[in-house]
């Protein structure tokens, strides 16, 4: 192992938005980055670092702090794409920093992504970002001879899919609520959506239960299937569904009940499909 690593922790997805201000009518979709920077030795090492976010991600300051070394703060600086340095991408920095023994210290920021690529340092002009692709964050911390590099992917979003759900455990015979959450980007409208929701076989479908009742309930294969047609949203908006399950109660003690959950509908914009798939798992106690 290194003495001295970095790591970059990432949100798994980001729904395409420039961070408009949140309101009650428009969300922000303003995500969180944390970039750690770990000294696993005995003795002050002193290092520099630098990360290179996503093509297409903006920065919306909010840089907050957490760790033994505040004083490295004072030399992190943010670069965002400028003609004179030639960089499509906002690169974080900071030299000569000292990290103390055994310490831990992260860096948190707000970001948003952008609709369309960054394209000779013009923010936001170029090829649009396409739902699902890739993207990258990089990140290179140097400690004396000795340089250790990191990595990481988000999937960029037209349209996502947030699943919750009351429980995570449930014993026979209970009955819990899911609560499905469509959402479109700050950019495009987008039309068609559905979702489809599958339940294991010692799940049904609680009637009645939805605020939106399904278009189809029907069994398959020993699971219970359930759509719905949402219809058409409007560039920023969010539709919620509600309804509850309940386990049988012949389930045992320790199984796993899966709620598949999958989603698609159409860019209005790009006419490109926007498929996502979520798997929500219920523990029987």
């Amino acid at each position: 192992m290194k003495e001295c690593n970095i790591s970059i922790n990432a949100p798994e997805k980001i729904l395409k938005g420039a961070g408009v201000p949140n309101t009650s009518f428009i969300p922000a979709y303003i995500y969180k980055l944390h970039i750690e920077l770990k000294n696993n030795s005995e003795e002050i090492k002193l290092c520099s670092f630098s990360s290179t976010l996503g093509n297409g991600i903006c920065y919306l300051n909010n840089m907050e702090f957490s760790g033994p070394d505040r004083k490295l703060m004072e030399k992190v600086n943010v670069v965002q794409p400028t003609a004179e340095i030639g960089n499509n991408n906002i690169i974080v920095f900071a030299n000569n920093i000292s990290l103390s023994p055994y310490s831990v210290n992260i860096i948190t920021m707000d970001i948003a992504l952008y609709d369309k690529l960054t394209v000779k340092s013009t923010v936001n002009i170029g090829d649009k970002i396409p739902h699902k692709s890739k993207i990258h964050f990089y990140g290179h911390l140097i400690c004396e001879d000795s340089v250790d590099s990191c990595n990481a992917t988000s999937y960029a979003q037209d349209y996502d899919l947030v699943v919750k759900c009351d429980n995570k455990k449930i014993k026979n015979g209970e009955t819990t609520k899911f609560y499905l959450h469509c959402n479109a980007g700050q950019y495009d409208m987008v039309r068609s959506v559905y979702v489809r929701s599958i339940l294991d076989e010692g799940l049904e479908f609680v009637g009645d239960s939805s605020n939106l009742q399904p278009r189809n309930v029907y069994p398959f294969n020993g699971k219970t299937i359930l759509k719905w047609d949402v219809g058409s949203l409007q560039p920023a908006e969010s539709r919620r569904l509600g309804y509850m399950v309940r386990a049988k109660d012949s389930v045992t003690s320790g199984r796993i009940l899966k709620n598949k959950l999958n989603s698609n509908c159409i860019n209005n914009s790009e006419y490109t499909q926007c498929p996502l798939s979520y798997n929500y798992n219920l523990i029987v106690e």
